[in-house]
Parts: C-alpha cells; sequence; structure tokens
C-alpha cells in the first residue's frame, strides 16, 4: 500500500491518494494519525482517493474504520471519497457511514468535481 499526499485549494485541502492493498488493520491504525494531521495543519476539506486501491475490509471493520475516522476529524472537515468501479461499494458505504456521524461528505468518480466539494468551491 502506497499513500501519497497532495494539498489543494492554497493549502485547504488535503488529499491521501491510495493504490494497492489496503487492510483493515493499516486503516485503523492510520484513522488517529489522519484525524491528526488533519487538525494541526487546520484543514477544511479531504479527500480519500480510492482510485487504484482495493480493500480487504468486511462491513464491520469499515464501520470501525468510519467510527475511528469520526472520532479522529474536526466535525467542521468536508470529506470527499473518489472511487473507481471496483471500490464503489466501499465509498458509498463509508460516505453514508460518516454522513450519519455528522461529516458533509459525499463520493465521486472525478477528482475535480470531489476537489471543488472539498475546498467548498461551489458553497454548498
Amino acid at each position: 500500500m502506497t499513500f501519497t499526499r497532495t494539498e489543494h485549494a492554497d493549502g485547504r485541502v488535503l488529499s491521501i491518494h491510495m493504490t494497492g492493498v489496503n487492510t483493515a488493520a493499516q486503516s485503523l491504525a492510520n484513522a488517529p494519525k489522519l484525524g491528526q494531521r488533519v487538525r494541526e495543519t487546520g484543514y477544511s476539506g479531504l479527500i480519500m482517493n480510492y482510485q487504484g486501491c482495493r480493500f480487504d475490509h468486511t462491513v464491520g471493520q469499515f464501520t470501525k474504520v468510519a467510527e475511528a475516522l469520526s472520532e479522529a476529524l474536526p466535525a467542521h472537515v468536508r470529506v470527499a471519497y473518489v472511487y473507481d468501479e471496483s471500490n464503489l461499494m466501499h465509498a458509498a458505504y463509508i460516505t453514508r457511514l460518516m454522513k450519519s456521524a455528522g461529516f458533509v461528505t459525499r463520493a465521486f468518480g472525478d477528482f475535480d468535481e470531489a476537489l471543488l466539494f472539498a475546498a467548498n468551491e461551489k458553497g454548498e
């Protein structure tokens, strides 16, 4: 599993592009670290780019990951998930869980649309 971190929108949005197989253990270990990074840097948007990523998570494990992210991230952060056809259901499921936790979040098939959303460029 590799991670590429990039800042966008004048440093207001962090994107994490994951490639390879992502295990549930990795996700659970990285959620608090990601939350800390977002808090310390003051990002207002986060893009989790799943294009090129495969998951070994069960539904229950994905629920735990969403709970860990919900606890770690500041409540004001807009969260966008970018998917490809192989992980659309993963993106849809975690988006639903994060919405239930009170986050403004959506899943996208296109990175540029996700960036507009995460940066709140459309004023949504």
